[in-house]
């Protein structure tokens, strides 16, 4: 069957088997158990709840968030891998695998105190991966640099990679001035050079370089005519580009490139595993504060029941569910028609009252959407 990448968490009095809702949902979705600890969390007061209830879809949207920019830098840095929940695909981990982690979210800590504790957590990877991402980001931009010092034409790129140290003179009295010339001008250019000062040394035009539309050339001449050599070179539209040929300089930029290169490949393979880490590290702490959230709503929408003759719990039970592909509408029509009757959120008279942290539409059921794909761009 061909699945939506949205999954739906929803929780439902504990009247109704899980077995009755595969039955009725065959062909429109998958059904698995979603293990909400329902019996050992903690109820806390109807204050306190509705009180978390206001925030957890906040924690809830941050969460999702942070595991999409995971994800995403995952797959970037991958080639359009996705990461994994150790070596489970995250479908089946959300829908089959994941449970309640008790030995890190301790179910006798208070609600809002466990749920703003993994909300903490997830907040602090997504500073850390700022952190990272923009470290890379910076050595990347430094290789960039030096890859722009190569790019476009003679009048604008870097001249370091070309010129070399023998097309140089440079002496007390003399220099030699790199002039870039279009190639529609090189006849006039070659018959005039020798006059663009008083003191230019003949036939010491040597093309350096050249490219689909100019060519450089060095011209050797004594330093104190070069003012006078510049000022006729642009009445004469001949573009003088200022270098200095520094042999230290360049060699020093070239270990600096390399050591960028070597050190932005380091980065690059240790961010990636960062990523799939502490995506699937984000993505359990997401589950567990979905599961929260399916408690909250739950307990305020059908309260408590006797539990085995010791004492109250939650009247409910959770399912994942994961739609048929195109079929997310007939989905929730069915499911509307199954709970018509169990939206417990009725005073005696029969009206409705607000759903407390409630957003958008309004089931008869409580239902929690569960992306673990980010969204398409």
């Amino acid at each position: 069957m061909a699945e939506e990448k949205d999954l739906v968490a929803i929780a439902f009095k504990a009247d109704k088997s899980r077995e009755f809702l595969v039955n009725k949902l065959a062909g429109l979705a998958e059904v698995n158990d979603f293990p909400v600890p329902a019996d050992a969390l903690r109820v806390g007061t109807l204050d306190s709840l509705m009180s978390l209830s206001d925030d957890i879809s906040k924690m809830d949207a941050l969460a999702e968030g942070t595991c999409f920019k995971l994800f995403r830098q995952h797959e970037d840095l991958k080639g359009g891998i996705a990461p994994s929940v150790m070596g489970t695909d995250v479908m089946t981990y959300a829908t089959k695998q994941w449970d309640w982690d008790e030995a890190k979210f301790q179910l006798k800590t208070p609600l809002r105190e466990l749920a703003e504790m993994i909300s903490g957590k997830i907040g602090g990877l997504e500073e850390e991966l700022k952190a990272k991402v923009a470290e890379l980001n910076a050595l990347k931009g430094s290789l960039q640099a030096f890859e722009r010092r190569g790019q476009g034409n003679l009048m604008v790129r870097g001249l370091g990679d070309i010129v070399q140290e023998d097309d140089i003179l440079d002496s007390e009295y003399m220099t030699t001035v790199m002039v870039v010339i279009q190639k529609s001008s090189m006849k006039e250019f070659l018959l005039e050079y020798e006059r663009l000062a008083d003191y230019v040394v003949p036939l010491s035009a040597k093309a350096i370089s050249e490219d689909s539309e100019y060519v450089l050339f060095g011209v050797t001449l004594f330093k104190k005519c070069l003012d006078q050599f510049k000022t006729s070179c642009r009445e004469k539209r001949f573009t003088v580009r200022e270098f200095e040929f520094n042999a230290e300089a360049l060699a020093a930029d070239d270990a600096k490139k390399a050591e960028d290169e070597a050190e932005c490949s380091r980065q690059t393979a240790m961010l990636s595993n960062w990523c799939a880490i502490n995506y699937a590290e984000g993505l359990t702490m997401m589950m567990h504060l979905k599961a929260i959230r399916v408690f909250i709503e739950s307990v305020l929408r059908y309260g408590l029941t006797s539990y085995r003759g010791q004492g109250m719990a939650p009247n409910m039970q959770a399912v994942m569910l994961t739609p048929a592909k195109g079929k997310m509408d007939a989905l929730r029509k069915t499911l509307g028609s199954l709970f018509a009757t169990s939206a417990s959120l009725m005073d005696e008279g029969g009206d409705e009252v607000a759903v407390p942290g409630a957003a958008g539409e309004f089931y008869p059921y409580v239902s929690v959407s569960v992306s673990v794909f980010p969204p398409v761009l």
